[in-house]
């Protein structure tokens, strides 16, 4: 074992032996700087791609750079990819030796920034080495393969290809079919070339000729592939494959009436195929899974459909049956995701839809296409038409209704009765100033059925909303009011509120360093005043603010009310009266290989109806960070103190908890290992409730390779759980542990 790896594995042993009893699982803020990567080259774009798995909600990011030598940063925003990931990519024409200087600056919606490196980034930022490149690039894939026989007449060719140590220029790339340069009708991206032919290939040999330079000058000796039209076909496109994922786990070690299954096998096999002709299209996507286990616990196999979906389209029509989701309303739903079917039709500017969906959510084989029962239909449909393109104004019509009839697993709710009804909705949609000013309004007329068992029949009732909303560039806010009357029901979404009144109003102003942000909003419960009813209303809002200063600490401050009250109470009813106050404030330091983040929170919960006294206290104190002592080892403290003071019980509640969560890898990751360490206690000051739980997990993970195919992973991993609770009350201790051996692996099967 190289010296290097050595010193690597025992300094993470070391920072793991070293952590008090409380230590355990991942800080609440840090950010993973996943690229560049070293070594780097002349030419080739660097990647700047950051995860910021454990910030909450990060909003924006950007990397400050300048070569080597030069004085002044230049600024790169980085594009959020997904929810926890942001990139950017620096042009190859702009990286050159000997070398990069950069830092990275992240900002979350509270308006927390952090700097890395945290001290003095300008002064001391991070360097990568840029080198010169002198390798060619390299082919890894032809499609058609060498020497096949097509019955498509225009088969789409694809070259892969990449460059160890730069890129390859795009520009210097020459695609040929049978001697004619086709290189201006290909989609060339930075690791292929695509091209379909425009028209049908003669039956016979055909020839492809690829040629291609990095960005470095190095030239790629050019590459013949032949290929056959065996006869005409109707078929231009032609695709499917299939993802198996597949798991298996054997216990090998256990604490006494441990619940988890002593083995267990899981698989997961996702279908995506599609086929093309002309202006049709036509696609399947499913997706089945396999599991079985043997006791304790639950025990047998079971094997289901997940989910299914299959579309064609012609142009710009469409239909699809399976698991599809249809779009509602603001009054009714966003979005109604059942089993059904679908028709789009659009034509001289005006969309039109229909749909047949099953009413209550089901997944498995068992209810094939959803839609054969009349009893458990939804059946509706929309037109929408949009008068000013871009600008002016968009008017939409939708109608729907069904029976749910046998209801008890309604993906909104268990219900007892059975449901039926109708609806008719009407929404208008313009943005008279572009996004400086925009409306939106909607109308819906509901006749609804309970319960259909009962003699009393369909109720009518109707809803309306309206919006209007601006922003420019440092400023946001809208304004909505929404009414929703005593009989109001759907059966797209029966459970939904009715007999309801809501006004809402925020707005955002950013200056300088600092955004502020303020909501209000009130609600009036029994808005018609049903005298079996009390009238509950509730108000409140919140202001925040946050400073966001490169360089500085990033700080916020929130402030959030709430205050509730009834009135017009029948007899029976207690009067309601209560308001929610809480104060939250923090802020954050990074240095280069740490980072720290303290925060506070304060709830006051003031009960003036009760007759029981039932005013509270929360405070909470957190306090997470992140070090980095090596390259690849990352450790993750956390602490939090909650004491909870009710005064119905007189009593005070305070808990005390602390995670510890590390992560390394070996070997080029071929190796890694991840472990959490975490306690928590819990304690009044009666001494009528005092435990302690301890907890850990660590897991060893072999990456074994590509052994099945070039595209498959397999990992064998080891994990164990130690779990220990001890109630100081009764002087009980339960002891829980298991470890487990795990095969996985993921295998893409190309179909054709």
């Amino acid at each position: 074992m190289p010296l290097r790896q050595i010193f690597h594995l025992t300094a993470w042993i070391f920072c793991l032996l070293c952590v008090f009893p409380g230590g355990g699982a991942l800080a609440a803020e840090s950010i993973e700087i996943v690229s560049p990567d070293k070594p780097h080259f002349a030419g080739q774009p660097l990647v700047f791609h950051i995860r910021t798995e454990q910030i909450v909600s990060p909003q924006r990011a950007a990397v400050y750079y300048r070569p080597r030598g030069i004085s002044v940063f230049r600024k790169l925003l980085l594009e959020q990819k997904t929810p926890v990931d942001f990139r950017a990519v620096l042009e190859g024409r702009k990286v050159m030796p000997p070398g990069i200087e950069y830092y990275l600056v992240v900002e979350d919606q509270k308006g927390d920034v952090f700097t890395l490196p945290g001290q003095n980034p300008q002064q001391n930022p991070y360097f990568i080495d840029i080198d010169l490149d002198r390798t060619p690039p390299r082919i890894t894939e032809i499609v058609p393969e060498k020497g096949a026989e097509l019955e498509q007449t225009r088969p789409l060719i694809r070259i892969a290809f990449e460059d160890a140590q730069t890129r390859v220029d795009t520009g210097r790339i020459r695609l040929e079919l049978d001697g004619r340069d086709v290189t201006r009708l290909s989609e060339i991206t930075e690791d292929a070339v695509t091209y379909q032919p425009e028209s049908g290939l003669a039956q016979g040999r055909h020839t492809i000729t690829i040629q291609m330079a990095d960005v470095s000058g190095n030239r790629m000796k050019p590459d013949q592939r032949v290929f056959y039209v065996s006869e005409p076909g109707y078929i231009d496109y032609a695709r499917a494959a299939v993802e198996w994922h597949g798991e298996t786990r054997r216990k090998i070690l256990e604490s006494d009436d441990n619940p988890e299954p002593a083995w267990k096998i899981q698989s997961r096999a996702g279908l995506d195929s599609r086929v093309e002709s002309g202006k049709f299209q036509a696609s399947a996507a499913a997706d089945a899974w396999y599991t079985e286990e043997e006791g304790p616990g639950p025990q047998g196999d079971n094997f289901d459909l997940a989910r299914f979906l299959a579309r064609a389209e012609y142009g710009e029509q469409l239909a699809a049956v399976g698991d599809i989701t249809v779009e509602g309303t603001g009054l009714i739903s966003r979005s109604i995701a059942r089993r059904g079917g679908r028709v789009e039709m659009n034509a001289a500017g005006v969309r039109t839809e229909g749909f047949a969906l099953r009413s209550n959510t089901v997944t498995g084989f068992e209810h094939g296409l959803g839609i054969g029962d009349s009893d458990q239909q939804l059946v509706g449909g929309s037109v929408e038409k949009e008068f000013i393109r871009d600008k002016g104004l968009k008017l939409r019509a939708g109608y729907i209704t069904g029976k749910n009839q046998d209801p008890d697993d309604y993906n909104a709710g268990s219900l007892e009765a059975g449901t039926e009804g109708s609806m008719i909705s009407l929404a208008l949609e313009s943005r008279i100033l572009a996004e400086k000013l925009a409306v939106a309004a909607e109308y819906c007329d509901t006749r609804f059925d309970s319960d259909v068992s009962d003699p009393y029949g369909q109720e009518s009732d109707h809803a309306w909303s309206a919006k209007i909303s601006g922003k420019g560039g440092s400023y946001d806010w809208q304004a909505g009011y929404t009414y929703l009357g005593p009989d109001f029901q759907n059966i797209a979404n029966p459970t939904g509120a009715n007999n309801r009144e809501e006004y809402s109003a925020s707005g955002g102003l950013r200056a300088l360093s600092s955004a502020f942000r303020v909501s209000l909003f009130h609600n009036r419960d029994n808005a018609d005043e049903d005298p079996l009813m009390p009238v509950i209303e509730n108000a409140g809002g919140t202001l925040a603010w946050n400073l966001t200063r490169s360089g500085w600490p990033a700080a916020y401050v929130n402030y959030t009310i709430n205050d509730q009250q009834s009135d017009q109470e029948p007899a029976g009813y207690d009067p309601i009266e209560n308001q929610t106050q809480t104060v939250g404030c923090g802020f954050s330091v990074f240095g280069d290989r740490w980072s720290l983040s303290p925060g506070y929170t304060f709830t006051a919960f003031n009960d003036e109806a009760a007759a029981a006294d039932n005013d509270s206290r929360t405070h909470t104190a957190t306090l997470s960070g992140n070090l980095n002592p090596l390259d690849n080892l990352s450790i993750n403290p956390s602490l939090s103190y909650t004491r909870f003071d009710t005064d119905a019980a007189d009593q005070v509640t305070e808990t005390y908890q602390a995670t510890l969560g590390g992560a390394s890898g070996f070997f080029d990751n071929q190796l890694s290992i991840n472990a959490t360490l975490s306690v928590l206690d819990n304690q009044t000051d009666d001494d009528s409730l005092h435990n302690t739980t301890f907890s850990g997990i660590l897991q060893i993970n072999w990456h074994i390779g590509r052994f099945i195919t070039e595209n498959s992973r397999q990992t064998f991993s080891v994990r164990g759980r130690y779990g220990r609770t001890e109630d100081h009350v009764t002087d009980n201790v339960t002891r829980d542990y298991s470890a487990y051996a795990i095969l996985s692996f993921d295998l893409p099967v190309q179909l054709y």
